[in-house]
């Protein structure tokens, strides 16, 4: 069984404004990796991530369009990994400024981009589609993962640098 879970990433307002605008409310409760289904970390490079596992409810367009308003910078990366399916977006004042999406249930090399993705998406992208791809290897999965990690530092499936010990939070929803 694979990872399935969706996360976003806020630069330019506080966590707990963030909390309260999506709903959410610190546990005090703490843990190493994000298991619980909401958990939430500071970011050492000035980003607020919060990680749901298991669902992509939270990251609707209407959320992000207002959580992203107000002077503020957001990133979400849902992945589905039983189905290789991954998207990553980034928000800007309210608007969706690009979006980057791969459905292997489509076709192994499938690519949905929309709008302009940030200037490390050309080099993440050609190099992921120049592997040479054993039977069955999908490394176009990566290609959303690996745009939202360049511009955010977090990746669900390695370590935060810069971070150890229980950094993650746990949310409840209020």
């Amino acid at each position: 069984m694979g990872y399935s879970l969706s996360w976003l990433a806020v630069k330019g307002k506080l966590p707990q404004t963030v909390r309260e605008e999506l709903g959410f409310r610190a546990s005090g409760e703490r843990e190493e990796i994000p298991e619980s289904p909401l958990s939430a970390a500071e970011m050492p490079n000035g980003w607020y991530l919060i990680v749901a596992n298991r669902s992509d409810e939270f990251i609707s367009d209407v959320a992000m369009q207002r959580l992203s308003s107000g002077n503020c910078e957001l990133v979400t990366c849902s992945v589905e990994e039983n189905v290789m399916v991954s998207s990553a977006t980034g928000w800007k004042n309210g608007l969706r400024i690009w979006s980057v999406i791969h459905d292997a249930q489509k076709d192994l090399r499938h690519l949905d981009i929309q709008g302009e993705p940030p200037p490390e998406f050309i080099a993440i992208r050609d190099g992921l589609l120049a592997q040479k791809e054993p039977e069955n290897c999908d490394y176009i999965f990566d290609i959303p993962v690996e745009t939202a990690r360049s511009l955010t530092g977090y990746r669900y499936d390695r370590d935060i640098p810069g971070l150890s010990g229980e950094v993650f939070e746990v949310l409840q929803v209020t």
